[in-house]
């Protein structure tokens, strides 16, 4: 697990791409009773959060908003090749992939929230610049190294009247403080700590919060349920040391790499460490070739081209990264990280004390579904066949195996169609991945179906309090969680200003 501590979210530390997914994530969403949540209502808020410099003339692209977006040409020759081997994968390469009209399965090039000048644009850049904090310095408090630690209800627990909060950077400091709310309360403390807090503030399953002598405010079995999160793997080959970021482990060529951003704002540290990646559905893959089916006729083209259809949302991803785990100095390697992104099996997040500053305990479950050991064998060889595939491209390099199952290292000998799944197995039990894109530990839909908030965020039972993070999700989305979360709390912002301009209308 990983942690962010600071204002700008995880994004100063993760991959800065720029997904939002094929609308038939959210008409998923939709068909599970969230008709608000459908692609068609969520479109505007991708469009207002973000500046698409890389589609300047995209009408389906925003061009105003405070998160800039962009695409790098490639600083490497192994990506061209990765492309050609996308083709007799029978992959079509795209260049756009936040298109909603875009067929749902392809390779696309990356897009990434990174400024003009080649710095992270995070959500304190984009929506905290210093001249708003300094415009808004008599209505805005930012407690940094202070920790929330529970809420305070009204006397018949329907609705949040505070927030009690501890200083951290004062350590001989352990007294809370109460922080009043007028209005409203708006948990965003991410889907790994949002069911925390809200089980210290006795909301959440019964049996925890008594276990833990926490005074009990609302019985909801959901809260820390269903956790949700991308299952992933390494398949790695050996590659020209020109073309991985391995690189960068000559300090010369990172002293140089180092001036070009300081003084041109170019070079590699002025992107992120993706360019490529690969969506697609496992039941469309042939187990005989390894590669995507071909259509069976116009009609079935049709529906798999059809990027609004809740069941066409893709279930993998391969993101191309030009590293690998297990490096050799003076040796270059590129590789698929391999990911289920539909995965069937959910964790959750539990107490393990009345602490307010203990860790929860986090419970990922990762295969615990046998239905995702199949995806994730079919994943695998899969993503060999590409690298089998790209091999007999024109790449001037004899590339080797690094990482995959059953076969020998430092050389090509193993194949996809050899490994056996007892193989297969060892290897995703002892390489599996966290993606770092948990979700749906509080989410969204009807209480007596046992979700925790409305389709406004609020949380069911309260008047005034709501969750905006990823753990409102319903299900995880196929791309990764950042422009999702965002577009959550520009909606969560647009609920809470329509509410109470009601309010104040009456």
């Amino acid at each position: 697990m990983a942690m962010v501590a600071g204002v700008g979210d995880a994004m100063q530390l993760l991959h800065l791409l720029a997904g939002v997914g094929t609308p038939a994530n959210y008409n998923h969403w939709a068909a599970l009773g969230n008709d608000q949540w459908s692609f068609e209502k969520c479109e505007p808020y991708f469009k207002k959060l973000e500046n698409a410099s890389s589609q300047p003339k995209a009408p389906y692209r925003g061009h105003d908003g405070p998160i800039h977006i962009r695409q790098d040409p490639s600083l490497n020759s192994v990506d061209k090749y990765i492309e050609e081997a996308a083709k007799d994968m029978n992959l079509p390469v795209r260049n756009d992939i936040n298109n909603p009209n875009a067929p749902p399965e392809a390779l696309f090039e990356i897009e990434h929230m990174i400024t003009k000048t080649g710095h992270r644009n995070s959500a304190a850049v984009g929506y905290l610049p210093k001249s708003l904090v300094l415009k808004r310095q008599e209505t805005l408090t930012i407690c940094s190294g202070a920790v929330a630690t529970r809420l305070q209800f009204n006397q018949d627990g329907t609705e949040a009247t505070g927030v009690y909060i501890l200083d951290r950077l004062t350590q001989k400091s352990t007294k809370e403080c109460l922080v009043h709310a007028k209005r409203e309360v708006i948990v965003s403390c991410g889907a790994l700590f949002s069911p925390q807090f809200l089980m210290l503030s006795g909301i959440g399953p019964k049996e925890q919060i008594q276990h833990h002598k926490i005074p009990l405010v609302r019985d909801m079995s959901g809260v820390g349920a269903t956790l949700n999160d991308h299952i992933a793997f390494s398949i790695a080959f050996q590659a020209r040391l020109a073309d991985s970021y391995i690189r960068l482990l000559n300090p010369l060529i990172a002293i140089w790499h180092l001036l070009l951003f300081i003084f041109t704002k170019t070079g590699i540290f002025s992107r992120s460490g993706a360019r490529l990646c690969a969506f697609l559905s496992s039941e469309n893959i042939d187990e005989k070739t390894m590669t995507l089916k071909p259509p069976k006729d116009a009609s079935d083209e049709q529906r798999r081209r059809d990027p609004h259809l809740p069941e066409n949302a893709p279930d993998l991803e391969l993101l191309f990264i030009n590293a690998a785990f297990d490096y050799e100095r003076g040796k270059g390697y590129c590789g698929f990280q391999t990911c289920l992104v539909q995965p069937f099996s959910r964790g959750k997040v539990e107490l393990a004390s009345s602490d307010p500053l203990a860790l929860p305990k986090f419970y990922s479950q990762f295969l615990s579904d046998p239905r995702d050991w199949a995806v994730a064998r079919k994943a695998a060889r899969f993503a060999m066949n590409y690298v089998e595939t790209f091999r007999k491209s024109k790449y001037p390099f004899d590339s080797t195996w690094h990482i995959a199952p059953g076969v020998k290292r430092g050389s090509m000998e193993g194949s996809w169609k050899d490994v056996s799944d007892e193989e297969m197995d060892r290897f995703l039990r002892e390489r599996l991945l966290n993606f770092y894109h948990p979700t749906s530990t509080c989410h969204m839909g009807l209480e007596e179906d046992g979700a925790v908030v409305g389709q406004d965020l609020k949380v069911h039972g309260f008047q005034n309090l709501r969750i905006a993070d990823a753990s409102v999700f319903p299900t995880v989305t196929s791309a990764h969680t950042t422009a999702p979360v965002y577009m959550v709390a520009e909606r969560s912002a647009d609920f809470i200003k329509n509410d109470w301009a009601k309010k104040e209308s009456h």
